[in-house]
This record gives structure tokens, C-alpha cells and sequence, in this order.
């Protein structure tokens, strides 16, 4: 078969999660004898290595424009396209623009929706805290934590993009989601979808599971984008600010970058906090052998590839409950903990208790690399080349 990957940004691995996955899967793919191709809105800041399967539209700033949608026509005509996989189906401003093709071609297109669907608005006041913050009325936070506000701003989050992901749901041949737990988030958008076009498959790992775990320093681990918002680096300090001085002969290393990085800098200064480093963009395969425990702090996320890339190597994860797909990855006190969103002092005190206990993380640490199996390359990668076969017939 002849696959096409269509995606906002260049495929360029280092950029991104769902870049890292889309040529992961790609890969793969190929291994199986299809041939796969990849285009794409913009191009990447990041230098990448050429790639011939790699293409663009040739007007950047106006995906809708006419010399776009004729390039994208002929594209899938000359390739003999057979299978489309819409990668930035979140939002609908992209799949809108896959289901031109329906027009010429019988391709069958998959939307791929890589986030929770409301994350971003069930945890509304801890993802927007810090712009909360600069509003001169400090009673607002606690107004927007009511039920009855809750649910008027669910609701109007739910008026903005109903009518996208109603149009994705009936031009889509298939509409894959990361996790079973995101059915019901869906169902809040289109109440009635066609059950027999909707499918929750899993992103991959993209590292091999190896037989033994790495010799291990006292390390936590942060690995991600450096920002306030969803991935609330911000909590994280205040948890090791509760926790470093009881533990001495621990640190934490934070692998990653993103534009408050030198805030967060600021704060660990102002904090006195100690044994915390920045470490900036590097491959984080190096801190996942040597680190005991990886936290994540994450407000909402699709499917966190950093919690079972984490366990690949024993490194045991504690993340909050605050997203569908992370009961996925973690059993909690099995392979892992979850924590009461957003408690800090419940996060510190199993922080704090697994820390002490040695013997538990050995048997959390094997636990890990038992249950990051289910996400091989292998077990995910034939759940797609079985739906593949079922579109095609």
C-alpha cells in the first residue's frame, strides 16, 4: 500500500512527540512493504537530514490556498495514494483539508486526534494559572474551581469545536484515539458518532525493551518542554522545594527547553533551591539509564511517550491522575504511582516514601519493563497494519 503521513510540521524526529512517533511508525511501515511518503504545512526550524519521502505544500502561511490543494490533488493521484493519516486532526483545521481528497480519489483517510480532547479546559484553572495570576481579582481562581463554572466553560469549550469534530467524524474513514479513555471526551463533541469509525490505538515506545535495568545513581528525572502551562515545570520545583533537604544525597536533572526556562531558572534562585540542574535539549536515553525516578507533572497530555520511555529502563514514573491515558501506562503502586491532581503534599509524601524504600523500586523498576511490552513497535505497529487491511477491503 501506498501511505501518506499529513502533519502541520515537517517530520523531523527531534522536534516533537508526534514527529518522533509519525516517523517511528513510518519506519515500520515500510519494513512491512508499503511504501510511505510525508507532507507537510511548514517546515522545521530545526535542521534535519534530507529526506526523499519528505514534502511540502508550496504555500506556507495559507493551507486552504489554491495552489495548496492542487498540489495535495496530485500528489495522491501521481503516488497512487491508498491511505492518508491526517496526524494534526486535533482542532479540524487540517482534517478539513485531508477530506479534499475524497473528492478525487477513493483514498481512505484516518484521523489521528494525539491530545485529550478537553484537558485543556477539565484542568482550565491549573493550565492557566500563571496568566490567572496577573488579573488584579485573586478570588477568580477560586470562582473558576466552582462546579457551576466548570461546567459553563466545558460547555462553551464544547460549542467552539463541536461542528470540527462532528466534520471529522463523518469525512474520516477511521478517527484513531490515543487512549479507550478519550471515547467519552468525544462523546461530548458528537454524542452519536458511528462507534464502528472510532478506535483507540496506542502511540508506540520507540525504544527496545532490554532483559536488564541500568546501574542506578539517586536521580529524578524531568524530560519534556519547559513551560508552566501543561507541562506545570512550575510545580515540579515546588515539590523538590518540599523535598530536597530531607533527601541529600538525591538531585533532580531537567532534560528538555522551551521559552520559560530562564523564569524557571530565575525561581530556583530565588527559591534557594539546591541540586538542580537544567540540561537543556540532549538525548535523554543516557538520564533514563541512570535515574531511579522519572516525575511528570503534566496538567493534560495525549499519550506521553516519556513515561513508558522511562520505564524501558526501570525508571520508575509518578505522574498525576489528570489525564485519561495515563492509567494506560501506569498502575498505580505497580509500575508506578499516580497522584490526586493537583496535590503537591500527597505527590511529596509518595515521592518521599519510594525514595526511602530501595527494595520497592527493584520490584517496580522489573514491573516497569514487564508492562512497556504491550507498547513495542511491534504489538502497536500490527494493530495498524491490520486496520490498513480492513479499509483497503
Amino acid at each position: 500500500m501506498n501511505i501518506l503521513f499529513v502533519y502541520t510540521s515537517e517530520i523531523t524526529p527531534e522536534d516533537g512527540g508526534v514527529q518522533r512517533v509519525t516517523s517511528f511508525l513510518g519506519s515500520y511501515f515500510e519494513q512491512q512493504n508499503n511504501d510511505v511518503y510525508y507532507l507537510s504545512f511548514k517546515k522545521s526550524k530545526t535542521p534535519s537530514k534530507v529526506n526523499s519521502k519528505q514534502h511540502f505544500l508550496p504555500v506556507e502561511n495559507d493551507l486552504y490556498n489554491k495552489k495548496n490543494i492542487s498540489f495535495y490533488f496530485d500528489f495522491v493521484k501521481i503516488n497512487k495514494i491508498d491511505i492518508i493519516i491526517n496526524q494534526a486532526a486535533l482542532g479540524g483545521n487540517m482534517t478539513r483539508f485531508c477530506a479534499y481528497a475524497k473528492s478525487t480519489s477513493k483514498v481512505k483517510i484516518i484521523s489521528v486526534i494525539h491530545n485529550s480532547l478537553l484537558g485543556n479546559i477539565l484542568n482550565y484553572t491549573s493550565s492557566h494559572s500563571k496568566q490567572l495570576k496577573k488579573i488584579p481579582l485573586p478570588f477568580l481562581m477560586d470562582l473558576l474551581e466552582t462546579k457551576f463554572l466548570k461546567n459553563v466553560l466545558n460547555f462553551l469549550y464544547v460549542i467552539k469545536y463541536k461542528r470540527a469534530y462532528k466534520f471529522t467524524c463523518e469525512n474520516s474513514d477511521k478517527v484513531v484515539l490515543l487512549s479507550e479513555g478519550f471515547y467519552e471526551e468525544l462523546r461530548n463533541f458528537v454524542p452519536n458518532y458511528d462507534s464502528n469509525k472510532v478506535c483507540a490505538i496506542p502511540n508506540p515506545c520507540t525504544l527496545n525493551v532490554t532483559n536488564s535495568i541500568p546501574k542506578k545513581i539517586n536521580e529524578i528525572l524531568y524530560v519534556g518542554r519547559i513551560n508552566t502551562s501543561q507541562k506545570k515545570v512550575d510545580l515540579l520545583l515546588k515539590i523538590w522545594e518540599g523535598i530536597y533537604k530531607q533527601h541529600q544525597n538525591w538531585n533532580l536533572s531537567i532534560v528538555g527547553d522551551g521559552d520559560e526556562r530562564l523564569d524557571l531558572e530565575k525561581q530556583v534562585c530565588k527559591l534557594g533551591l539546591e541540586r538542580i540542574k537544567f540540561c537543556g535539549l540532549q538525548n535523554p536515553i543516557p538520564f533514563y539509564g541512570q535515574s531511579k525516578i522519572l516525575c511528570m507533572t503534566s496538567a493534560y497530555e495525549g499519550f506521553p511517550l516519556v513515561l513508558a520511555e522511562a520505564q524501558v529502563f526501570g525508571t520508575i514514573p509518578i505522574a498525576f491522575d489528570s489525564f485519561a491515558s495515563v492509567r494506560d501506562i501506569i498502575t498505580n503502586e505497580e509500575n508506578g504511582f499516580l497522584i490526586e491532581p493537583f496535590s503537591l503534599q500527597k505527590y511529596i509524601d509518595r515521592l518521599s516514601e519510594l525514595m526511602n524504600n530501595e527494595e520497592k523500586m527493584k520490584e517496580m523498576a522489573l514491573n516497569c519493563q514487564k508492562s512497556v511490552e504491550k507498547f513495542s513497535i511491534e504489538a502497536v505497529g500490527e494493530v495498524w497494519i491490520e486496520l490498513f487491511h480492513k479499509l483497503h477491503k
